[in-house]
C-alpha cells in the first residue's frame, strides 16, 4: 500500500500530466531540453545506468532527481512504461524537487 509521500508525489506528478506539462520518454524528453521548455527532469527508479548517464548529459545544468518508484508503478498512472520524465512549468518543478530526494550523483 502506497505511503502518504508516495501519494504527493503520484498526485503531482498526474496533475503535471493533466495540465499537459509532463513530457514521457527519453526522446520527447531530450528534444525539449534542447528546445529550452524543460525545467526538471526525473528518472524512475529502475532507469538504466546508460539512460541515466545519457540523459544527464543532455540535461547539462538543469536538476535531474530519481524518483522513488519504478517503471512499472509508473505504468500504472501513465499507461507507458517509460524511465524519463520532463517537467515543463516551474510550480510543478518546485512541488516535485522538495518532493523527491536529491540523487546522490
Amino acid at each position: 500500500m502506497p505511503d502518504a509521500a508516495e501519494n504527493r508525489l503520484t498526485a503531482s506528478l498526474t496533475m503535471c500530466r493533466k495540465a499537459g506539462r509532463l513530457l514521457l520518454g527519453f526522446d520527447a524528453v531530450k528534444d525539449a531540453v534542447q528546445q529550452g521548455s524543460v525545467m526538471l527532469i526525473l528518472l524512475a527508479a529502475d532507469a538504466s545506468a546508460k539512460t541515466e548517464k545519457e540523459i544527464r548529459f543532455y540535461a547539462g545544468k538543469l536538476p535531474v532527481r530519481k524518483l522513488p518508484l519504478d517503471m512499472d508503478t509508473l505504468k500504472l498512472y501513465f499507461r507507458k512504461r517509460t524511465a524519463v520524465f520532463g517537467v515543463c512549468e516551474e510550480g510543478f518543478a518546485a512541488k516535485l524537487m522538495l518532493l523527491c530526494p536529491e540523487s546522490e550523483s
